[in-house]
């Protein structure tokens, strides 16, 4: 699939200032700080995007308490994304981020969760080709894993995907 925008026109934001706190982040540390295979999560989410020619500008809105923790995943990358201090709520991370983009001016922002490392090339050019073309796009891709329904510590069923 050819991506036709020119690199620059689309922007990303990775939002990226949680606090982990279900996955065990007090404990354990934030989850985009956490390593898998080798590289912390948040890095492995930045290089997905950097590596997109169809990408230009990325924003990285993290927590006010981890710009040590980001540096230190980011390595390297982190000369090649701006970073903004995120707030209380999801949506005021994402907000600040915007806002940095703001002057910018893309043509299109893709907005990624830093938690979700995995996202691939393919993925990225369907949505490149899509907002480069001038339409909103929202990827979304099948569960394949079995879901569980839970009832205090027990499994109370199989969630019917049918």
């Amino acid at each position: 699939m050819a991506v036709t925008a020119a690199r620059g026109e689309i922007a990303a934001v990775i939002v990226a200032a949680g606090r982990g706190e279900r996955a065990g982040g007090a404990t354990h540390g934030p989850k985009q700080y956490r390593i898998v295979g080798g590289r912390p999560v948040i890095r492995r989410t930045i290089e997905a995007f950097a590596a997109h020619p169809g990408i230009g500008r990325i924003v990285v809105a993290i927590h006010a308490d981890d710009d040590a923790l980001f540096a230190a995943a980011a390595g390297d990358l982190a000369a090649r994304v701006a970073v903004v201090h995120g707030g209380a709520t999801r949506q005021d991370s994402t907000l600040r981020a915007l806002q940095a983009l703001a002057e910018a001016a893309p043509q299109a922002v893709l907005i990624h969760d830093g938690v979700r490392p995995f996202v691939d090339r393919a993925l990225l050019d369907r949505v490149v080709e899509v907002v480069a073309a001038g339409h909103g796009a929202l990827p979304a891709l099948p569960v394949a894993d079995t879901l569980k329904r839970a009832a205090s510590t027990d499994i109370a069923g199989t969630v019917d995907r049918a």
